[in-house]
Parts: structure tokens; C-alpha cells; sequence
């Protein structure tokens, strides 16, 4: 259609990484995608393996009881997610240095 209008537009392509097995072959994914960003909360429930429905009804018997120090969809889990973002990026970037993280 932009040719047949003699018309441009600049974008990028890029993904959200959401899921654990998205952070885990970044590296893959990085030789297509200008650009990462995160959907903390959701790569925060699949990491943890809990139900948005029901996270509610145990979080604070987890944060009472020091199964948990924080309530990780207020406070990142640097120990899990946390790490998963770390590992996407750098594994991203080895795979695509020019890769943006927004």
C-alpha cells in the first residue's frame, strides 16, 4: 500500500516478553526484534505459577506467614523475574547489540 501511494512510515518491529519461554530463547527472538519490552505482571503470575483469580484469596497469608518478603506484582521478584529480565537482556543483546529495551 505504501508503494502504491508512494507514502512511508518508520517503525519498528519488536515484542513483549510476557512469558518465561520468551525470556528464555531471547536470543532467538532478538535476531527478528528491534525492540523488547516487559509485561511484568504477566511474566510475574507464569514465573510464579499463580491464577490472577486466586492470588488474592493467599498473598497475604504468603507475606504474614514469610513465605514471601514482598508481594511480587508491587515489588519485582529480583530473585526470579527479576533474573529473567536480566537473562533476556543480555541474551538478547549478545544475539542483537542494537537491540532497544523499553
Amino acid at each position: 500500500v505504501f508503494e502504491e501511494r508512494g507514502k512511508s512510515c518508520d517503525f519498528r518491529v519488536g515484542t513483549m516478553i510476557e512469558i518465561p519461554r520468551a525470556a528464555l530463547t531471547a536470543h532467538k527472538i532478538a535476531k527478528e526484534a528491534e525492540f523488547f519490552s516487559f509485561g511484568s505482571n504477566d511474566l510475574t503470575q507464569m514465573t510464579f505459577g499463580y491464577s490472577r483469580d486466586d492470588v488474592g484469596s493467599f498473598m497475604q497469608t504468603y507475606l504474614d506467614n514469610d513465605i514471601l518478603q514482598d508481594d511480587p506484582f508491587v515489588t519485582i521478584d529480583t530473585e526470579g523475574v527479576g533474573q529473567l529480565i536480566t537473562n533476556t537482556v543480555e541474551a538478547g543483546r549478545s544475539a542483537n547489540p542494537n537491540l532497544k529495551i523499553g
